[in-house]
């Protein structure tokens, strides 16, 4: 199988020995081999769509915290709604709402309070699937969270979510004093090269 630049190689070769007579109907020859040859490139990889669903339990204060304020700007106070403060968050994933049903994984990542009045926060996070049928992969997002703003960019994952590409929406389900529980739905779309 030819890559397109080899491809349109060839053919600026081809042209070259050519007299000029024969040059058009060469190209136009060539030109409807390159379009076929790189119409069955594009077709040697398949698509899997899957779509996943797991619930974020984040805890900010006690014995069990998962998530930590680590930075911020200079002379205010640091907290989950301040612009410019960095946190770290290491949360549970389960398969229900319930943070006492099958723990599937962990959350881990960073994010930054990014909006000047505090409520739109800049994540880049892993989705690390420690039990179950996906255990040892990963699925990583980017992008932001606010009050108006539910959806996450799927930007790539690790083992059985290799080239992985999608969204994930999230929903509040409950907030209680410093216990949160968030529900993820990912849309999951691998374009995978056949080998």
């Amino acid at each position: 199988c030819f890559t397109p630049h080899q491809l349109v190689s060839f053919f600026l070769l081809l042209l070259c020995f050519c007299n000029k007579t024969m040059a058009k109907s060469l190209a136009i020859a060539s030109l409807q081999i390159l379009s076929l040859l790189l119409l069955a490139s594009l077709a040697q990889s398949r698509i899997v769509s899957k779509h996943l669903t797991v619930y974020e339990h984040e805890i900010r204060s006690g014995d069990g915290q998962t998530v930590f304020i680590v930075a911020g700007l200079p002379n205010v106070t640091w907290a989950f709604n301040q612009f410019g403060t960095v946190f770290v968050a290491d949360n549970i994933l389960t398969r229900s709402a319930s943070i006492k049903s099958q723990l599937v994984g962990r959350l881990q990542g960073i994010g930054v309070v990014a909006s000047l009045d505090g409520t739109t926060i800049e994540t880049l996070v892993s989705i690390h699937f420690t039990s179950g049928e996906y255990s040892g992969s990963t699925v990583e997002l980017k992008g932001i969270g606010s009050q108006d703003v539910n959806e996450m960019a799927i930007v790539g994952g690790t083992k059985q979510f290799r080239y992985a590409t999608g969204y994930a929406n999230f929903e509040m389900l409950r907030v209680v004093g410093d216990f949160i529980t968030a529900k993820w739905d990912l849309y999951i779309r691998l374009d995978i090269p056949d080998d």
